[in-house]
């Protein structure tokens, strides 16, 4: 068989839903595909170009919602894509939060996803705060379900005892773990309007008592390219 870049990320996905992250090395990946380890860095440079590569094939393979709909339903329903998404690779958490999203259909949906925010009334220089707080809930949700969902019950009952309130134990094994993701970004985004509001309100109040603003974002710059 021809070793490609293709290959070898194909037979890192198996690798990492068969042993996990911790399972996946060169060594374990030219095993897989019977070469050498020291053939796959003529098609990769380093493990983290690997998980770049592994991140990019999920998010190549994955259906993103159209960008022409409103802001908040264009956002919503990019996160629940998102979380689907990781769901479908054992430890994809980590290999996202190991690897730069700096290939070209990941930066895309960074692009779609920035517009989106900024038309939802997220200030400029508030784009870079806003975009990671909602990829880091995305990550940790998922990575806390998974976890949740693998968990023994009976494991999770005992811990459910110590965090008890008012003699209710919150950790139940009947999670609509759906709804709780939308309500987590209900909260993430009606905070972001609550805020961007005050904040706007606050510019108004400078500009007319002529203060000045803070000058434009260096992120504010790198999306008007």
């Amino acid at each position: 068989m021809a070793v490609s870049k293709l290959t070898i990320v194909e037979a890192s996905i198996r690798i990492l839903n068969r042993d996990g992250i911790e399972g996946l090395t060169m060594r374990t990946i030219a095993k897989e595909l019977n070469i050498k380890a020291a053939s796959l860095y003529n098609h990769l440079r380093s493990r983290q170009e690997l998980f770049a590569e592994i991140a990019e094939y999920m998010v190549e393979r994955s259906p993103m919602p159209d960008s022409g709909g409103a802001p908040y339903d264009f956002l919503v329903q990019t996160s629940r894509a998102y979380r689907d998404m990781l769901k479908t690779v054992r430890d994809s958490v980590a290999i996202f939060e190991k690897s730069m999203p700096s290939t070209p259909r990941r930066v895309d949906i960074i692009r779609n996803l920035s517009k989106k925010l900024l038309e939802f009334g997220v200030l400029p220089e508030n784009l870079m705060t806003i975009s990671n707080m909602l990829n880091n809930y995305t990550l940790s949700f998922t990575a806390d379900e998974v976890r949740f969902k693998n968990t023994p019950p009976e494991l999770l009952g005992a811990v459910s005892r110590f965090f008890e309130s008012g003699g209710n134990p919150i950790i139940t094994g009947e999670v609509d773990f759906d709804a709780q993701f939308l309500y987590g970004l209900e909260v993430l985004f009606a905070g972001v309007k609550s805020l961007t509001g005050a904040k706007v309100r606050r510019k108004n109040m400078h500009r007319a008592a002529g203060v000045p603003i803070n000058k434009m974002s260096l992120w504010t710059l790198i999306m008007s390219l």
